[in-house]
């Protein structure tokens, strides 16, 4: 065989190719339904599930060539409390941070400064530096997903990942997509979009175990030049949390000021 009879040969392959498409990594399964319904259930059973958690976070943030590794104590309660006490090498503490669901409070002992204002992306990015709500992160902490008002629900087969995808449309913009686990239907991936502006997207993964209790001990956050790396270890799920554990209040001597 000739080079050119092998090249003209070679062309005719990848068109076949092309004209047949490329086949899925993860076939669909048989039993795949495009009803929403067992998936949102899947999402509010394991809320219910773990309906608290403490632990240790280790943290790798990213900011372009830039590198930054934090240590965390985190603690949140179903459905939006979150409180997260970020500590120094020497397990000193730096910054302590909660929020009760509709207001957030920040004390920086560095700075020696208060702030108090609306439980909102923009404020939590003062301490995680992505447009994601407090209820938000707490919920993906415990493994799951708060889930927006929707109009509409549709559901995929992700067949590059082997995952159900749900998409979820709401008011004013804001869309949602969830991915899970063919079986167990764990979250394994999140995303969320207000207009046509990506807010945040996330990975979950390592899950503690198999039942409704299973949170995951590693977790990827993205956003536009940042990517934040979160290893949960010494984790415990359902303990008692009192109110108390999400309120704060300013030392004597330092004044409340609102978040800009």
């Amino acid at each position: 065989m000739t080079p050119a009879h092998l090249t003209r040969l070679l062309a005719a392959l990848l068109l076949a190719l092309g004209l047949a498409g490329c086949p899925e990594t993860f076939r669909r399964p048989d039993d795949f339904s495009a009803d929403p319904a067992p998936l949102l259930a899947g999402i509010a059973r394991r809320q219910a599930a773990v309906a608290s958690l403490t632990g240790q976070l280790h943290l790798e943030v990213w900011q372009r060539d830039e590198r930054v590794r934090l240590r965390q104590l985190v603690a949140v309660r179903q459905p939006d409390r979150l409180r997260i006490d970020s500590l120094s090498p020497f397990d000193q503490p730096l910054s302590t941070l909660v929020s009760d669901g509709t207001t957030l409070a920040l004390y920086s002992l560095e700075e020696k400064r208060f702030w108090r204002g609306a439980a909102s992306p923009q404020n939590l990015g003062r301490l995680v530096p992505i447009a994601m709500a407090p209820e938000s992160l707490a919920s993906l902490l415990r493994g799951t997903m708060p889930v927006i008002e929707h109009q509409a629900a549709q559901v995929a087969w992700d067949g590059d990942n082997g995952w159900y995808q749900l998409d979820l449309e709401g008011k004013n913009g804001r869309r949602q997509r969830i991915s899970f686990e063919p079986k167990a239907l764990r979250v394994t991936a999140a995303r969320e979009w207000v207009g046509d502006a990506l807010q945040y997207k996330a990975r979950l993964g390592d899950y503690s175990n198999e039942g409704d209790t299973a949170v995951p001990r590693r977790m990827l956050l993205e956003a536009e030049g940042i990517r934040i790396d979160v290893e949960v270890v010494d984790h415990r799920v359902n303990p008692a949390l009192p109110d108390a554990a999400f309120e704060l209040e300013p030392p004597r001597g330092i004044a409340v000021e609102p978040f800009e």
